[in-house]
């Protein structure tokens, strides 16, 4: 277990996802757990509001090493996102595609989701089809900023102001895509 880098879970949109707490008995847990080497983590439809609170106790094992995340999916509220995201130190490179506000019929306040560390984030930055801004803002207040590098954004312009605000020092490379037509017609591009 400690040599494997890099953990891929696969789960469809289709019927009930199987990544959640209730599938981690003890001895699943305990398997789970001893992945203490991985580099990169990629969640194919993450239900992540069913480990809130709590967890850390199901992926602190990656935080020390832990430094690229890939979420296609997500199933949570931006709050919990950015709480999740949060759990990783040395968190480099995030990679988005979709996700799905989920608020549970007994939502857990969000004065609750207090960020757990302040990840590095200088590296990578994709967002596909991404537009919760609360995401970003609670990393950038909570978290010390942000610290990105290469920031590649599709159809994810509600989140285009607040990130390169935030990492106006830091970033050496913006890719936006021609696609997003109200980026290009002259709607919020004045960062000055």
């Amino acid at each position: 277990m400690p040599l494997v880098k890099k953990i891929q879970v696969l789960q469809s949109d289709i019927g009930a996802p199987w990544f959640v707490p209730q599938a981690f008995n003890h001895l699943c847990l305990r398997y789970f757990s001893a992945f203490t080497n991985v580099r990169t983590l990629m969640l194919n439809e993450p239900h992540i509001y069913p480990f809130i609170p709590g967890i850390e106790r199901y992926f602190e094992q990656f935080s020390p090493t832990l430094r690229s995340i890939m979420l296609f999916n997500s199933h949570c509220t931006p709050r919990q996102l950015s709480h999740f995201l949060s759990l990783f130190t040395n968190l480099d490179d995030i990679e988005i595609r979709n996700a799905y506000t989920y608020i549970p019929d007994a939502p857990i306040p969000d004065t609750e989701l207090a960020p757990l560390s302040e990840p590095k984030l200088r590296g990578r930055l994709l967002l596909y089809n991404f537009s919760w801004v609360e995401t970003w803002t609670h990393l950038i207040t909570s978290c010390g900023g942000l610290r990105f590098r290469y920031m590649h954004l599709r159809w994810s312009t509600d989140c285009a102001r607040t990130l390169l605000e935030a990492c106006a020092e830091t970033l050496e490379v913006l890719r936006l895509n021609t696609t997003d037509s109200e980026f290009f017609m002259g709607v919020s591009t004045d960062w000055s």
